[in-house]
């Protein structure tokens, strides 16, 4: 069991910084090594580890509640911000694409006044943007403690959820140019799970709004007054994602509205030309079967000229219902 957490967690990034220093290690260098300087932060991040053991012993130098191991275990967790303690935690989902679908992860989040712990449920993330900060003196990230780390990280979630957005909506677009031009059963299948992908989103986005507002009022320790403003940011980045979402999600509605409207019309049209047929048929088949009863006397049979006067008669019945037509726009 030991050995089995020892490989696993050596794939653990650790990133320890100061104002004027910083030191990328594995989490095995981190626990079994002093650092050359005291860190300001340190900044424990994990991905796609969802194995109990390995989590425990991840977690074990910390104390973690084990109601927060179970949380961080059960995916489909709701957005939410719990503060204990010696620390808080933040449950929360990423969104980003992995070749073209729609990735929703779950990521738990454990800070307290030095260490931030993020807990990724899947291989991957959206932090590069932070990485490639923290590899700047100069930047904010580096002379600020671990809740402006926080702050980083639930911004680079919403700024994903954003790219995300714009992803889905560029395809919503070009599903609306097929729309207007072709409207088909595949397309109707697409509209559907943009809609639920948005839906996703929404749950995703919305219960962070809670997050922000707790921590925006100093209800969990742990955030300094200092770091209020950058989530303030973040809480307004979070509403126009909402708005943005619920702009797609109406558009989506009118879209399949659109498109029974146009498979509709396209029926009706069908149906119309249909009964024109149909309409133009019934005096040529009464002419038709008229002439093809079994008499001995009927007038026309012997004359030389009833066949073609029949046919003629029918095309002029046929001609003159097709010009009736046309003259009211049934056609």
């Amino acid at each position: 069991m030991g050995a089995n957490a020892t490989m696993d967690l050596k794939d653990v990034e650790v990133i320890r910084y100061t104002a004027t220093q910083k030191v990328n290690t594995s989490y095995n260098e981190y626990l079994d090594t002093k650092p050359a300087f005291i860190p300001t932060v340190t900044w424990i991040n994990a991905d796609g580890v969802q194995d109990q053991v390995l989590i425990e012993t991840l977690l074990s130098p910390f104390k973690i509640h084990p109601l927060i191991i179970e949380d961080i275990l059960i995916p489909g967790q709701r957005p939410k911000i719990e503060s204990y303690e010696k620390y808080a935690y933040i449950t929360a989902k990423m969104v980003y694409f992995v070749d073209e679908e729609l990735v929703f992860e779950q990521l738990s989040i454990l800070f307290d006044a030095q260490n931030v712990i993020t807990i990724g449920e899947k291989k991957g993330d959206v932090f590069d943007m932070i990485r490639k900060r923290l590899e700047f003196t100069g930047n904010t990230l580096r002379n600020a403690p671990a809740d402006h780390l926080v702050y980083a990280i639930l911004d680079a979630i919403v700024d994903a959820t954003f790219d995300a957005l714009e992803i889905l909506g560029d395809r919503i677009d070009e599903k609306e140019e097929e729309l207007l031009k072709k409207p088909d059963i595949a397309l109707l299948s697409d509209l559907r799970q943009y809609k639920r992908d948005l839906l996703y989103l929404h749950k995703a986005i919305w219960p962070l709004r809670e997050v922000l507002s707790r921590m925006m009022h100093q209800e969990i320790k742990e955030v300094n007054e200092a770091t209020i403003p950058y989530l303030r940011d973040v809480n307004d980045h979070i509403y126009q994602c909402i708005d943005s979402i619920e702009t797609y999600r109406e558009l989506l509605s009118g879209m399949m509205d659109l498109y029974l409207s146009s498979i509709s019309n396209r029926l009706n049209e069908i149906m119309k030309v249909l009964t024109i047929i149909s309409t133009i048929f019934i005096p040529l088949t009464f002419l038709a079967g008229l002439y093809g009863m079994n008499f001995k006397y009927m007038p026309e049979i012997p004359w030389v000229y009833g066949y073609p006067m029949v046919l003629t008669v029918m095309l002029v019945i046929a001609g003159g219902m097709l010009l009736y037509f046309k003259r009211k726009k049934w056609f």
